[in-house]
């Protein structure tokens, strides 16, 4: 993730593991709800790093491509 120095990539890959550890194959999906959900209260960074988490999770294969 290109993160402009908020968030390192350790910490996004090991929240990724702990949502799919929580969410299951529903793990995407959840975090593109809270993306959004930042996004729409304004909080940019947050939405960036809620859609880092679960690219990460795609990228390491963790589950699926789904959409969004």
């Amino acid at each position: 993730m290109e993160d402009e120095g908020f968030v390192d990539d350790g910490f996004i890959e090991e929240t990724a593991w702990e949502y799919v550890g929580l969410h299951g194959k529903r793990s995407a999906s959840v975090l593109r709800q809270l993306a959004d959900i930042a996004e729409r209260a304004g909080d940019v960074v947050s939405a960036q790093t809620w859609r880092a988490v679960a690219e990460a999770g795609i990228s390491a294969g963790i589950e699926p491509v789904l959409p969004p």
